[in-house]
């Protein structure tokens, strides 16, 4: 993305895989840069509620849900609201995006075999799209100072043994210099120096001509489990390159605050 003409660039996180088809049992899920607090809110017991804000009640907190039960019992609550009924089809829409995205309803936890079957096929729908979506808004940065700090913790934590790696590919021939692994591995020590210096800076982009974002958050799955779509980012390189006068930089967008652009 550093180099060339206009680039494309998508972050399609896969939030989760709910059931094995091999084993049976829950998959385990990657959902970073979460910023729900471990605790838990009690009264997410079925009200028999429907519609409306009211049944919010019975399955809107902060933090997380600490087990399976609490889950289910929000499942089931959120299966009596209007709210949710394109997500008991399988399908995110504003409404329940909005929600996510607000912090509106408690994170859910992994299920285990028998509860995910003890729901209905509408109440499985409603965990998977709520809980996909809760991985991928989890993932985004939610102020332009931690899409910063997010990315140079990247660079530092998981640079060092990239090169490495690089370098011993050279070293062995796996890695043919011919194909430009030299100039990679260049690129790579010269972003890491400017994460360890502190040179690393971060701006607000607001002419679409230069990046453009689609903020697609959806999710889709069943039987085999579920999958989400984030954002996707356009950038035109050449025009960012000279705006910011250097060759370095690095587009992304963010539900919370919009495009921006790192450089260094």
């Amino acid at each position: 993305m550093r180099v060339g003409g206009a680039a494309f660039v998508q972050s399609e996180l896969i939030a989760l895989q709910i059931l094995s088809s091999s084993s049976g049992g829950a998959r385990s899920e990657t959902s970073a840069g979460s910023s729900r607090a471990a605790s838990a809110s009690d009264g997410f017991a079925a009200s028999g509620a429907s519609g409306g804000a009211s049944a919010l009640l019975t399955y809107s907190a902060s933090g997380a849900l600490p087990d399976g039960g609490n889950a289910i019992a929000a499942i089931k609550a959120m299966a009596k609201s209007s709210l949710f009924q394109n997500a008991a089809q399988g399908h995110a829409d504003d409404q329940v995006r909005a929600l996510v995205r607000d912090g509106k309803l408690a994170e859910l936890p992994a299920l285990d075999e028998a509860q995910y079957a003890s729901l209905s096929k509408s109440e499985q729908n409603i965990y998977g799209v709520v809980r996909t979506l809760q991985g991928l808004y989890d993932a985004m940065p939610k102020t332009i100072e931690q899409a910063l700090s997010d990315h140079v913790k990247i660079v530092l934590d998981s640079y060092p043994e990239s090169i490495a790696r690089m370098k011993d590919g050279l070293a062995s021939g796996t890695l043919p210099a011919s194909d430009g692994w030299n100039d990679v591995i260049a690129n790579y020590e010269a972003e890491l120096a400017a994460a360890r210096e502190g040179r690393m800076q971060i701006h607000a982009v607001t002419d679409s001509s230069t990046v453009t974002a689609t903020e697609e958050f959806s999710a889709s799955g069943g039987e085999f489990g579920w999958s989400g779509r984030g954002v996707s980012v356009q950038a035109d390189i050449p025009a960012l390159q000279k705006a910011y006068g250097t060759k370095n930089v690095l587009p992304g967008d963010s539900p919370y605050f919009g495009t921006y652009v790192i450089t260094w």
